[in-house]
């Protein structure tokens, strides 16, 4: 073999292996694109993919609380803010005070429990009145009582894992009637705190 034909054949040698060499860069690459859009696409979807509409978290917090209503141990309705809990103030409350009592503890409880879970929004927190004037050592007024008993119950929530900032108290004294009347069924129903979960 003469001395052109060798060195012929080790070029063309040297040549295949360089081009193999650029088939396998080209198929790592075009495996590496293939898996990135693959992961990309994934994460588009879960940001796509929907989660629970306001209205259904809504119903799943009544479906929640469905037995303390059937008890009789709160009120339950939803409106276009959202949905209201309404707890009687003599299940909270002592006359004139606004310390929670012990049996109140079981009711907050479970209510506490719902709203964490199905309840990502504010939480206004109304403390109500009978119009029966009040003044003794700790209050002067229906005003200083209703927000103390909306306070209150706020400070459970707080100590009990909801975030603060989602929290609202507010006194509304005896402006907002439940009912009208000044017999002992009108007044007991004046007397309550309502808890309105906004979605």
């Amino acid at each position: 073999m003469s001395y052109a034909d060798f060195i012929t054949l080790v070029m063309v040698l040297f040549m295949m292996l360089y081009a193999l060499q650029l088939v396998k860069a080209k198929g790592a690459v075009l495996s590496e694109l293939r898996n990135r859009d693959s992961g990309q696409v994934a994460s588009e979807t879960q940001k796509i993919a929907p989660g629970p509409s306001p209205r259904e978290k809504a119903a799943d917090l009544m479906a929640h609380l469905r037995a303390l209503r059937d008890g009789g141990e709160i009120k339950l309705s939803e409106s276009a803010k959202g949905v209201e809990i309404e707890i009687n103030a003599r299940m909270l409350f002592t006359s004139g005070d606004s310390r929670l009592l012990p049996q109140a503890v079981p009711v907050l409880k479970n209510i506490t429990a719902a709203l964490g879970r199905f309840s990502p929004g504010n939480i206004l927190v109304e403390g109500h009145t009978d119009s029966v004037p009040i003044s003794n050592g700790r209050f002067e007024s229906n005003w200083e009582l209703s927000s103390a008993r909306a306070g209150a119950v706020v400070r459970y929530f707080v100590d009990h894992g909801i975030e603060p900032s989602r929290l609202i108290a507010m006194g509304r004294s005896d402006n907002v009637p439940a009912a009208l009347g000044t017999d002992p069924e009108s007044l007991a129903a004046n007397r309550r705190v309502t808890i309105l979960v906004q979605y």
